[in-house]
């Protein structure tokens, strides 16, 4: 066990490097290529605006070398030191400048970040970004699941846990195909894209020393999921009653252990994601469980505290600088099972990427195992991603 975690510490350990360093990259483009760019994101009538608004943002400092060239650096500019006896007077007709143009920066939301909610843009399978947050956190429970059981699985050994745990998530998506021919003339919509994604969630009881810190859980997640950008403005008014995003969903979670700990479940879903406002976004989520065969089944009561879906509601800042989300869950039934989960993140280092990040949850099915079992969870870390 401790060959395979070591193996698996490693690379999830070098991800997380990898996506630092791709988070630090920045593009420093020239005045053709910015408006290229922009020209290339924004395509459609529909988007006029945004592509204006795309070319406004081009930040450029330019003025003329004496011999009335223009002059292209691909780095931003410096303090220029001229020597005194070539140093320009006020009365100068010209100066020693340099011109820097910086990716254009346009303010799109959430919800248009996260899943290219525009027409524009080449797809590489080998080409990952972030999914769902990638954290690592130093949690506590109130109440481990110490023995459990299902209606399935009764016979489980007491694994006597520490309240403790290393809690760290890895999630990635990479685009498979965009544009796709027999959806892209559907009146409003905007962009159409399929994704592959991938979750994993592990609990590390890093405290539990008598017992050789073992990894208590590791719960896997591949999804499919094809996602529809949603044109919610009408003439020049913005409809927030429309969504602006619609993803349909296969998605199969499964923790990979042995009976009588082994538990899984497979899910179609719909998505929808509204802009309730510049800053807020509300996501619903509706899905179906696959049923299995009750007595094959490792969890068949799961619905019962797992829920018919879920909703999360999200906010963040102006600069992007500070963000929080309520995720909550419900059976919808008399004997009410739910789960709420608020995450709080603050962007550090100046990184827009690395975050300061704060968990609080508390209700069923923290993880996988624990689906039928209630506890109350605080952790705090450092998370990669929105």
């Amino acid at each position: 066990m401790h060959r395979t975690f070591s193996t698996f510490r490693g690379f999830f350990l070098t991800s997380l490097l990898l996506i630092i360093n791709h988070a630090k990259a920045a593009d420093i483009l020239t005045v053709d290529q910015a408006f290229a760019k922009c020209k290339k994101t924004y395509p459609s009538e529909l988007e006029s605006q945004k592509r204006l608004v795309c070319y406004d943002s081009i930040e450029t400092t330019a003025t003329l070398t004496e011999s009335k060239d223009l002059v292209i650096s691909t780095q931003p500019p410096q303090n220029i030191k001229v020597p005194p006896d070539e140093a320009a007077t006020p009365s100068a007709e010209a100066a020693t400048q340099n011109i820097a143009i910086e990716t254009p920066k346009v303010q799109l939301s959430y919800l248009e970040r996260k899943w290219r909610l525009t027409p524009g843009g080449d797809w590489n399978i080998n080409d990952f970004e972030t999914y769902k947050s990638n954290y690592l956190l130093m949690t506590s429970s109130t109440a481990p699941y110490d023995t459990p059981i299902s209606p399935t699985r009764h016979n489980t050994g007491n694994r006597d846990l520490e309240n403790n745990d290393l809690k760290f998530q890895f999630s990635l998506k990479s685009e498979l195909a965009n544009n796709i021919p027999f959806i892209r003339n559907i009146p409003y919509v905007t962009s159409s894209r399929f994704w592959m994604a991938y979750t994993q969630q592990s609990y590390w009881q890093v405290f539990d020393g008598k017992n050789s810190t073992p990894l208590r859980e590791n719960d896997y997640e591949p999804e499919l999921i094809l996602s529809l950008g949603v044109n919610n403005v009408v003439g020049d008014t913005k409809y927030r009653s429309i969504p602006r995003m619609l993803n349909l969903g296969l998605v199969h979670q499964s923790n990979g252990s042995t009976n009588p700990l082994s538990r899984s479940w497979n899910r179609l879903y719909v998505e929808a994601g509204w802009e309730v406002s510049d800053t807020v976004t509300l996501l619903v989520r509706p899905w179906y469980m696959l049923h299995e065969d009750d007595k094959d089944s490792d969890n068949p009561d799961i619905e019962k505290y797992m829920g018919y879906g879920d909703l999360t509601l999200r906010w963040e800042d102006d600069a992007r600088k500070n963000s929080a989300s309520l995720l909550l869950r419900n059976n919808l039934s008399d004997e009410n099972k739910g789960f709420a989960q608020i995450d709080l993140q603050r962007r550090v280092l100046e990184n827009q990427n690395l975050k300061l990040h704060l968990m609080l949850s508390s209700g069923y099915g923290a993880s996988l195992l624990d689906y039928n079992h209630s506890q109350t969870t605080i952790g705090l870390g450092l998370s990669l991603g929105e």
